[in-house]
């Protein structure tokens, strides 16, 4: 839908505008929280290649002036057996995060988008003898940006015309 807006800039000038209805997301607040998860795995291994970590299953809860994040740290760790096979598990490891974001409260407009900005993983092997299986202990830490909209709906100027202003009063002279 649009509408048609006429303004007098000054005496020697006019302004023609056209505007539009959009519907936006307006951030109404963001925040970095950090989840820290830790875990112990009995592991056939002497040797640790690399371990890589996401999120999975990320769900919000918007309560006010908070959003609480639950998901899983899903984990690859790729390995070496006693044989000197490279080997790989996966590991799902459940987290909460709670984030205070002032001016958020639940309503059928808000949105919740989670930003993975960086993940990072630390560990300490014990590693397998031919007769006992070593053991992984294993730190994750995420840090997420949390920002939370709401769809609102705004007019926006599309077109704009600037007139110059005539005096339809005034006669002109010809010669």
């Amino acid at each position: 839908m649009s509408c048609f807006c006429h303004t007098v800039v000054n005496a020697n000038q006019e302004v023609r505008m056209i505007t539009e209805k959009i519907k936006v997301l307006k951030v109404i607040g963001e925040r970095i929280g950090q989840v820290l998860v830790e875990g112990s795995t009995p592991i056939n291994a002497v040797k640790i290649d690399k371990i890589v970590a996401e999120l999975k299953d990320v769900t919000d809860h918007v309560f006010k002036n908070k959003v609480v994040i639950q998901g899983t740290i899903h984990k690859q760790v790729f390995f070496v057996d006693p044989d000197g096979i490279v080997r790989e598990i996966e590991e799902n490891i459940p987290f909460m995060l709670t984030v205070d974001i002032p001016g958020v409260e639940r309503t059928p407009f808000t949105d919740v988008q989670n930003h993975l900005i960086n993940i990072d993983t630390d560990f300490v092997l014990t590693p397998a003898t031919g007769a006992e299986q070593g053991t992984l202990m294993q730190k994750v830490v995420a840090d997420i940006l949390v920002k939370v909209s709401e769809w609102v709906q705004m007019d926006v100027v599309t077109k704009v015309d600037i007139f110059p202003k005539i005096n339809s009063m005034s006669r002109v002279k010809y010669c």
